[in-house]
């Protein structure tokens, strides 16, 4: 009895799987790869579609004017400038489906997948005190850097 378990232990590890495909196996494969396929297309033309929906070339213009704004060096200039290049980092989250009703809403999203964007929360908190604070007053210094942080935003968005 000994000797022919043994004959059956070896049998059994020299046996080989084979696996036979039908028609029905080969059109699961397929339709397996097409879904996958289908799926990387889809979210790869979704990415695309996202960020071209910025018009780059409204962002420039409009950036133009902004900085137009600030040479002209009056304190009406300054709060506005500030608060149109608010505006305009605004514009691009929303265009780039970041969710949220306001804008601080949008940047803490934004900020999730682009970290160096809080940086920019100082910029708009400085908006926020050009709006609600009737004297508040901005330097030059003070307005100048407040506009670099939106640039530098607007560029970590790749919009500018």
């Amino acid at each position: 009895m000994g000797c022919s378990s043994l004959i059956h232990y070896s049998s059994f590890f020299t046996m080989s799987l084979t696996w036979e495909f039908s028609g029905v196996d080969i059109a699961l494969i397929i339709a397996f790869v097409a879904v996958i396929v289908v799926f990387v297309v889809a979210r790869s033309f979704y990415n695309k579609s996202k960020s071209a929906g910025v018009d780059k070339k409204f962002i420039a213009e409009r950036w133009k004017q902004i900085d137009e704004l600030v040479r002209h060096g009056k304190q009406m200039n300054y709060k506005l400038a500030v608060i149109e290049a608010d505006k305009l980092l605004d514009h691009v989250l929303q265009e780039l489906n970041f969710p949220g009703t306001k804008m601080s809403s949008r940047l803490k999203m934004a900020s999730y997948k682009f970290p160096a964007l809080k940086q920019v929360w100082w910029a708009h908190k400085v908006r926020n005190n050009v709006v609600h604070e009737v004297r508040y007053s901005l330097s030059p210094g003070e307005t100048r850097k407040v506009i670099s942080l939106f640039k530098k935003a607007l560029k970590i968005l790749r919009v500018l």
